[in-house]
């Protein structure tokens, strides 16, 4: 693969990485009063989960090109974060409720995936 070809595909999977990261945010300052709450709690923790499992492949994706001992450090410290936030806001949205139990399917999501990619990252190269 030319540095050309790594370099368009590492700004690709970044840029998608971080229009997927700020979705997230921004859906977290929708009041869902439109939507019959009842009819959503079900799947409440199983939309969490994928979110960001999601969310955890494409940031292992936007940093396929580094260290992998980088790939583990970053996530660590900055995908820990971002459940943190996501869950703080709805607690200044109307009709919108932050919850622990949210926010660990938040985390169990992303390491998930992130696991995932690795596991598929090993398999292809060895």
């Amino acid at each position: 693969m030319s540095l050309g070809k790594i370099v368009s595909y590492k700004s690709k999977s970044l840029w998608l990485f971080v229009s997927y990261l700020l979705l997230l945010i921004c859906n977290s300052f929708l009041s869902l009063s439109i939507i019959p709450y009842k009819d959503i709690w079900k799947y409440d923790k199983l939309i969490h989960f994928s979110e960001y499992l999601i969310l955890g492949i494409l940031y292992l994706n936007a940093l396929y090109h580094q260290d992998f001992k980088i790939k583990m450090l970053y996530p660590l410290l900055f995908i820990s974060l971002i459940p943190i936030i996501d869950e703080s806001i709805q607690i200044f949205v109307p009709n919108r409720i932050a919850s622990v139990y949210d926010a660990f399917f938040d985390y169990l999501g992303c390491y998930m995936g992130m696991g995932l990619y690795y596991s598929i990252y090993r398999y292809k190269n060895g």
